[in-house]
């Protein structure tokens, strides 16, 4: 049971949170590079969020990129589908 807690600990501290990435996002345009995609981050400042278009985008897939990242994130510390339910991943 110990074990068990402290992986899911171990997990949520690496968790991406989804209200400081939205806000990262909505004030600095910085949403790749919070889910450990700095270099796209970067494409993303070099091209203005693409003119624009990129940006209407990433409004649309940021919660699934959230939710994606974490369910990664639990996946390597290896929790189970119960754990990741109890940490509201899936």
């Amino acid at each position: 049971m110990k074990n068990s807690t402290q992986k899911m600990m171990m997990a949520q501290s690496q968790m991406a949170n989804p209200t400081t990435v939205w806000l990262l996002f909505l004030f600095l345009g910085w949403s790749y590079g919070s889910l450990g995609k700095v270099g796209l981050q970067i494409l993303f400042y070099l091209t203005l969020g693409g003119l624009g278009i990129w940006t209407f985008i990433r409004l649309f897939t940021l919660s699934s990129s959230i939710k994606s990242y974490n369910k990664g994130v639990a996946q390597r510390h290896g929790l189970t589908a119960e754990q990741m339910v109890q940490l509201n991943i899936l």
